[in-house]
């Protein structure tokens, strides 16, 4: 035991100094002496009572000399339950009484710290204060008669909060009382039933107390805040000074509450909360009933027999009562996490999607800063301050890094009077900062974070004007003060917005991972609310604690881990409300195999610096009280299990004895990695090591699947990944084996998960004809199964809104997040994931490629090669068709193919007519009804394009030819599309932007559903969004199932460019395709007063009166009053003050808004002409668009030439020329800035984009439904219009693979793929390599293989054909189980045993971490005449490259040859520090077949 090692090194400079001095007292301290459990059960009589307490006396004074001598050391017995005694003792008593064999363990009595309601709504009990019948309140009957204890500071009993009106009865298992010898004491009730306090333990340390100390009334509030947070009633109208106005109440509201009081004030830094004290807490709760026992306190990490909390702990869940502990507030600091036993529930703190918001207003106008507060004061509206940094208003006797911190008597009055003072966060309180602020006479406070703390910033009620800044904002008030002579700022008053994102996130005071005392132990279990939660409150104190200020208010809010501690300790009261019968380990396996790890923007949680969190942060994830009441499955454990987790600690038979109430022998064989953990945490890895678990069935009979997502560089096997239940209760074992993959692994932690799984379900088994029996067999098979979770068929019939019923097998539903959870439990189902929203991507092009020449198509062109794509079919994912459009005639086609079975559907009066050559058209829209939420109007029944976008890019990939196409008399030609001849398919599946999201993934599913079944053999798809895991993206499931049955899907690689890895529609078998300009221009002229002639682009139909030139001005000076300089310049809406615009031409920078809309901000403003100047991003990328005034587009560097001449000018005027169509323009191409980069985010082992085409100043047919500028006010209607994106290059490439679908039937889509890709050139129309819009030379991160060429991909030569197979080995080696494969297969598949990415038969090579040597295979197919191919390799820098063959011959079309790639870092240079890049060539002298090579030389040393 501890203390026996350490007491005789304490004795021996007490022995020397007795030598030297003359004699001083021993120390004297008070400890716990712990002697295991009492026999006499939970409702001892008074003699046993008595007996346990003179036992105590007699063992004590056994050593002390009497046990009258004991008496007066004792200050607790603990008889009820515990059983032990607290005394104060010398230490070299308590040195000898743990040498005692009865005594278990001897500790100091240490003070532990307290760790400090939209919450229940953001965890969906609620929903704007409506509760739905399937929320587990209404489940649990709100925790009826449930009883919870808190050890905390007591209650205030006359908080709304803690009325007993409409209660029944007290539970006749209640054995407390209100315990209470003061004057105002606690008087109980029907709710509040129980009211104990203890202050023996504080009393050792604090001498003797007064009688204020004998009450277990609250005077600092956190106790009556975390008791009303766990069982508070609802008490309408409850807010902070008028702040987050709602009805509070608690996770159990119909619970009974009992407080007990073991938290004191502070005593000289040894915290409030005593041992001694919290031990005789968990005693008496124990014996009087409760149930649940919520517990925000804690300490330093310790050894369990150690630790007052762990011990308290381990009687109470002996008993069956749940203990719920706070994780601490040391964070982010690793390995700071407190109340790490297994039989507690550790809870960590994260954020809610409610802020008090108050912004800080810099004098520069530049800043306008969101922060936090609920100061209930504000300053003068829209009056500047003086603005200081505490760090320059120190006092004479303090330091500047004293100062900054606003530390008590720090701060120099003088400096501070009548200002504004920013105050760093750290060391002392948020509100005594404040505090300071005012006492030095300050009018405000701006409190910024430290690193450490991010972006979590809190809502304080302040008693001055104040707001709280993130740490990036705060360095920018500081940047300002550093930087300006007479730095000023304004306040603004707070108010609550609700609906943030991303939320939760982890506050940085939660404690963290890993467990210092037990690492095989993950720690903190789950994560809740706790920051900024109203609650109950004192009214012996202010909000502020501070004796000066007078408020008093009934609700405040507190931020800390002891603030998500009773969210969980409420809903673990529901809980044991549904299941009387769960141990406290089911209900914490309920809870913790039920919790998400992903905020509400889908994407993973973050911490306050947004780093994605781990479980060290979160534990299982954040807390989802209706996914808990039915888990399916519990990892339970027993009284026994603990015992020999103890044992497996090292634990002695002697220690272990005094624990269990009978005699209790250790396994001779037990290991950490058995105990039956719901979370599992292999501390120290080296070769293979396996763990068992058991799982209890809690549900309904059925068979639960494995799936796994392994940690970085390990290799989990779970035996057996099948388990079969038929009944409840009834358990399976499973064992999970760790195997590291190499010698090189991480230096680190790594995180996966493991999910036992009973709604894409993968393919129908009734082939692409159905009957009417087979859809319907479909339908049903979705309520059956949907139903067979939420209640019944019919409930089931109510949220499915759609079911894919004819090559996709799924369904879309309106489902709360617990359903979808419990749905992706079922063995059929492959993935759940949310129907999320996506975003729209936007004819010189054939000619700039090849296919004519000046309007002339040569013999040997692939139009005339293939009848330009005659009865192809092409089906277009987007907006719509407007049917009248010449691009759709068919005038001159032939019957449809007999092949097509789609039709044309369109309910609206006005709705779309197909003929022979737009065959099809539907519409979908159930999904946006689903986000939106609302029923939709007949104007959404149609297939009808309101918006231009899918006429536009179905015209691209496969109009007619239309004579005479032009956009305002500019571009005039013959418009055309890819496939001219080929048939085409509207699939209306976008519609008007909500929140920024256009197209829903449950339309999406639904329109490649119908596409597939309808015959279409290409599909285009301009539209996407960020780029996010295969089996989780409904793009690339719809594609996989497009590609199963020989469809090729092209998509649009995104508009997020140029950031690197930006480029989404990763999957390998879609056809991934970026944007890059064409050789036209449409140019309109700047010429400025100077003399000076800048070129622009335009299509603005409205001209300037011919060579007058105009006055100038920058919209950064024309700013309106209510705006900053840095909104006006961006010309955004309402930030220009038209009395300086008007009859000027307006210079405005690209960015942030349309830039059509520019023009009409400067229009409204009255402005005669706008200038768009680029910003740095976008660099050389001009664009014409069809503005409201005259205007044109200036690149970056023409565009600072205008500012700078706008600045050192006193009166500088303009002109803008005409529109001009200008062709033949060099460079092109070159990529278009907004075009997504790579690398690959998914999997950078597959290079995207695959291939760039023309998406610049694209015309194509339009809608006539709306104006080009969508301008309301704007009368233009125009036919044809230019549009830009990767939107408009996406359909390039469709075309294309229409013309080679005509051409070679018989080639697969890979096939199609590797022609295109191989084929496509680097170089532009000077010969030299393509650059990006900054005139960096672009790489294969921008255009993939290169630019489009069709002519020379329709004979290849050699291509790299993929099968279905090949795909499904590609997610084999991805990580994707047995499970997950089944539901793309339609027949059962086995992953290879070892297949390697390095060795997927993709067209372009990419070694996305070089170290060593590494080889990867290819295989290539004759698909031209017979010949011999020699190969040429370009190598990357830094790389040494062998092929092996390096010739290879072919005999015969359809002959395969397998090569090998072997690519080594050359030794003797320094390595570069990132990707390079280069390329292999196959050539017989006619045919060139190019691969890029992409190699990534991070990991090289």
């Amino acid at each position: 035991m501890r203390l026996s090692v350490l007491s005789p090194l304490l004795l021996l400079p007490l022995f020397v100094l007795s030598l030297l001095q003359t004699p001083t007292f021993a120390i004297k301290k008070s400890y716990i002496v712990y002697l295991g459990e009492h026999s006499h059960g939970l409702q001892p009589t008074s003699a046993d009572l008595d007996h346990a307490t003179n036992s105590h006396y007699e063992l004590l004074g056994s050593l002390v000399g009497s046990p009258e001598i004991a008496k007066e050391k004792i200050f607790y017995s603990y008889t009820r339950s515990i059983n032990g005694f607290a005394a104060v003792l010398e230490e070299e008593e308590a040195a000898e009484i743990a040498k005692h064999p009865d005594v278990v363990s001897v500790f100091p009595n240490k003070g532990r710290e307290l760790h400090t309601t939209h919450s229940w709504d953001f965890m969906r009990l609620e929903r704007d204060g409506i509760i739905p019948y399937e929320s587990l309140w209404k489940k649990a009957r709100f925790g009826k008669d449930v009883i919870i204890g808190s050890l905390d500071t007591g209650v205030w009993p006359e908080s709304k909060s803690f009325r007993d009106d409409g209660m029944g009865p007290i539970p006749s298992r209640w054995r407390g009382s209100c315990h209470d010898h003061s004057v105002n004491g606690v008087r109980c009730n029907r709710k509040l039933i129980g009211a104990r306090y203890f202050n023996k333990g504080y009393a050792a340390y604090a001498g003797k107390l007064n009688e204020t100390f004998n009450t277990a009334r609250d005077n600092e509030g956190h106790g009556s805040h975390t008791l009303s947070t766990a069982g508070g009633r609802f008490v309408p109208g409850a807010n902070v000074f008028g702040f987050g106005n709602g009805t509070a109440k608690g996770g159990s509201p119909s619970a009974r509450v009992a407080a007990y009081k073991v938290c004191w004030p502070h005593i000289n830094g040894s915290g409030s909360c005593f041992d001694a004290d919290v031990l005789s807490g968990f005693d008496y709760a124990i014996h009087d009933g409760v149930d649940v026992i919520s517990v925000s306190l804690g300490g330093e990490p310790s050894d369990f027999f150690d630790d007052g909390l762990a011990i308290g702990s381990f009687h109470a869940a002996k008993k069956g009562i749940s203990v719920i502990a706070s994780a601490g507030n040391s964070g982010p600091t690793p390995s700071t996490v407190s109340n790490l036993a297994p039989w507690m529930i550790t809870i960590g703190a994260s954020t809610l999607d409610r802020e008090f918001v108050s912004y800080v207003e810099l004098g520069n106008k530049k800043h306008y800063l969101r922060g936090s507060s609920m100061a209930r004061v504000t300053l003068s509206p829209r009056k500047s301050y003086p603005l200081i940094s505490a760090e320059h208003a120190n006092a004479a006797n303090a330091t500047a890094s004293d100062s900054i911190l606003c530390q008590p008597g720090t701060l120099d009055p003088e400096k501070v009077k009548g200002k504004i003072l920013v105050c760093l966060r750290g060391k002392n309180a948020r509100m005594d900062k404040g505090k300071q602020a005012l006492l030095a006479g300050a009018v405000g406070m701006i409190l910024a974070n430290d690193k450490a703390s991010g972006n979590e910033i809190i809502g304080d009620p302040h008693v001055l004007p104040a707001t709280h800044l993130n740490f990036t904002d705060g360095a920018t008030v500081f940047a300002y003060i550093n930087s300006t002579k007479n730095p000023t700022a304004y306040i603004s008053p707070a108010k609550t917005e609700l609906g943030l994102k991303p939320s939760p996130f982890m506050a940085s005071f939660s404690s963290r991972g890993p467990n210092l005392i037990e690492p095989s132990i993950l720690k903190p279990d789950i994560t809740a609310p706790g920051v900024n939660i109203i609650a109950a409150f004192t009214e012996a104190i202010s909000p502020s604690d501070d004796d000066s200020d007078k408020h008093r208010i009934t609700f405040t809010t507190m931020s800390g881990t002891s603030m998500s501690c009773p969210h969980v300790s409420g809903v673990v009261g529901l809980l044991k409300s549904l299941h009387p019968h769960w141990s406290p380990a089911a209900i914490k396996s309920a809870i913790m195999t039920s919790a998400r790890t992903r905020d509400n923007t889908g994407k993973p949680m973050v911490d306050s610096d947004n780093k994605i969190a781990t479980p060290f942060d979160y534990g299982a994830g954040h807390l989802r009280p209706n996914r808990a009441m039915y888990p399916g499955l519990v990892y339970d454990l027993t009284t026994d299990d603990y015992l020999n987790f103890l044992c497996a600690r090292g634990y002695n038979q002697t220690m272990i004895r005094q624990f269990s109430d009978k005699p209790y022998t250790c396994p001779k064989s037990y290991s950490l990695a058995d105990f039956n953990y719901p979370s599992i945490t292999v501390p120290n890895l080296s070769g293979s090591t396996t763990v068992t678990r058991k799982v209890k069935n809690v549900g309904s009979p059925g068979t639960y699947k494995a799936r796994v997502r392994s940690p970085a560089g390990v290799r989990v096997s779970v035996n057996p990944s099948t388990l079969t239940f038929k009944k409840i209760c009834e358990e399976k074992k499973f064992e999970v084996t760790f195997e590291s993959k190499s010698n090189k692994q991480p230096a680190n932690y790594t995180f996966g998960q493991l999910i036992w799984s009973d709604v894409y379900l993968g393919e129908h088994n009734h082939g692409l004809q159905p009957t009417l029996a087979d859809l319907d067999h479909a339908t049903n098979s979705h309520y059956e199964l949907l139903g067979s979770l939420v209640g019944s068929p019919e409930i089931a019939k109510e949220k499915i809104f759609y079911s894919y019923t004819r090559c996709i097998n799924g369904f879309a539903a309106i489902l709360e997040e617990e359903e979808a959870a419990e749905v992706a439990k079922h063995p059929d189902v492959v993935s759940v994931f949310p129907n999320k929203g996506r975003k729209l991507q936007t004819t010189r092009s054939w000619d700039f490629m090849g296919l004519e020449r000046d309007g002339v198509i040569p013999s040997d062109s692939l139009w005339k090669m293939s009848s330009f794509g005659k009865d192809v079919i092409i089906g277009n994912l987007d907006t719509g068709v407007w049917p009248e459009s010449k691009s759709f005639s068919d005038e001159n086609m032939g019957p449809i193919p007999s092949r097509w079975r789609g039709s044309c559907q369109d309910h609206s009066v006005n709705g779309v007519r197909c003929n022979r050559k737009l065959i099809g058209a539907r519409y979908f829209n159930k999904g946006l009804a689903a986000i939106v939420g609302a029923k939709l109007n007949d104007t959404y029944e149609t297939a009808r394009d309101h918006e231009g976008h899918g006429s536009h890019t179905l015209s691209t990939a496969g109009g007619s030819f239309v004579p005479g196409a032009n956009v305002f008399g500019n571009g005039n030609g013959t418009a055309k599309g890819g496939s001219p001849n080929a048939r085409v398919v509207a699939y209306k599946v976008c519609w008007p932007p909500i929140n920024g999201n256009q197209c829903s993934d449950a339309d999406i599913m639904a329109g490649f559903d119908y596409a597939i079944s309808d015959g279409v053999d290409v599909l285009s798809a301009s539209l996407g969004a960020f780029p996010m895991e295969f089996s989780d993206d409904s793009i690339s499931i719809g594609a996989f199932h497009a590609v199963r049955n020989g469809i090729s899907v092209v998509a649009s690689a995104g508009n997020s460019g140029p950031a690197p890895g930006s480029v989404s529609n990763v999957s390998p078998w879609m056809f991934t395709v970026g944007a890059s300009t064409l050789d036209r221009e449409f140019i309109s002229y700047v010429e400025l007063g100077n003399q000076k002639q800048l070129r622009g682009s335009s299509l603005a139909s409205v001209t300037l009166s011919p060579k007058k030139s105009y006055p100038l001005i920058s919209a950064e000076d024309a700013n309106a009053a209510n705006a900053s300089p840095s909104d006006s310049i961006l010309c955004q809406p309402g930030t220009l003050d038209p009395q300086k615009v008007k009859g000027k031409i307006l210079v405005c920078l690209r960015g942030v808004n349309d830039r059509i809309d520019k023009g009409r901000q400067a229009l409204l403003a009255g402005a005669v002409g706008m200038i768009l100047a680029n910003d740095n991003t976008s660099g050389n990328e001009v664009l014409a668009d069809p503005h409201l005034l005259p205007a044109t587009h200036l690149n970056f560097t023409d565009g600072a030439a205008v500012f700078a001449y706008i600045n050192s000018t006193k009166n500088p005027t303009a002109y803008i020329s005409p529109v001009n169509t200008e062709l033949g323009t060099k460079p092109a191409p070159f990529m278009a800035s907004f075009s997504s980069r790579g690398p690959n985010a998914i999997e950078p082992s597959i290079l995207k984009p695959d291939v760039t085409a023309p998406g610049v100043n694209i015309i194509a047919a339009y809608t006539e439904a709306v104006s080009p500028s969508e301008d309301v006010s704007d009368k233009r209607r125009t036919p044809f219009i230019t549009m830009s994106g990767t939107s408009m290059s996406c359909p390039h490439v469709s075309g294309i693979v229409g013309l080679l679908k005509s051409l070679h039937p018989d080639w697969s889509p890979a096939a199609i793929k590797s022609a295109i890709m191989t084929s496509a050139r680097k170089r532009d129309n000077t010969g030299k390599p393509m650059v990006d819009s900054n005139n960096k030379r672009a790489t294969p991160f921008d255009y993939g293989a290169g630019h489009v060429r069709p002519n020379q991909a329709m004979n290849p030569g050699l291509v790299y054909d993929l099968t279905i197979d090949d795909y499904l080995n590609f997610l084999c080696a991805r990580g994707y189980n047995q499970g997950l494969i089944s539901g793309f297969s339609d027949k059962p598949y086995a992953c290879p045993k070892s297949y390697s990415l390095a060795d997927f038969n993709y067209p372009s090579i990419t070694v996305p971490n070089l170290s060593g040597s590494t080889t990867v295979t290819r295989k290539v197919k004759n698909v031209g005449s017979p010949g011999t191919y020699k190969a040429r390799v370009k190598s990357p820098a830094g790389v040494k490259v062998s092929v092996n063959p390096s010739t290879l011959t072919f005999i015969k079309i359809g002959e395969e040859k397998i090569f090998t790639v072997t690519f080594e870092p050359k030794s003797n240079i320094k390595q570069p520090a990132n990707y390079t890049f280069g390329q292999l060539i196959w050539s017989d002298g006619q045919h060139y077949v190019r691969s890029p090579l992409v190699v990534n030389h991070k990991q090289l040393v």
